[in-house]
């Protein structure tokens, strides 16, 4: 899947692209930085054109409903959801707060191994 975005992009006229985190069978997320108060976020983008199946479109938005209602000190907040038409294309966006961290896969790479007690 190619990416959407390029580095200082700006979508939805507010939030800046600072960089790609992660590419999966969903979409692309990005850090950015929202220029109405500098927060650091995360945004998922979705192209309706990338996108090979309408079910992924269902998940993306079932998944910013369900944290657009969640309050949890371990889920990064919900902050945004939007659409965005092009000529050629229609993109979802998810925004939520960016934490700072490693990814699992990241983890599991250096040799990180967990209990099923750790897990629980």
């Amino acid at each position: 899947m190619k990416a959407l975005h390029q580095q200082t992009e700006v979508i939805f006229y507010r939030y800046q692209i600072i960089t790609v985190l992660g590419q999966g069978g969903m979409g692309t997320t990005y850090a950015a930085i929202d220029l109405t108060n500098s927060q650091l976020v995360a945004i998922k983008a979705v192209s309706l054109r990338q996108a090979n199946e309408w079910k992924i479109l269902e998940l993306f938005e079932r998944e910013a409903k369900v944290l657009a209602n969640l309050d949890h000190t371990h889920i990064p907040n919900y902050l945004d959801y939007f659409e965005l038409d092009s000529e050629d294309d229609r993109r979802f966006y998810l925004g939520q707060e960016l934490v700072q961290g490693q990814s699992l896969a990241e983890l599991v790479k250096q040799g990180w191994h967990v209990s099923e007690a750790e897990i629980k």
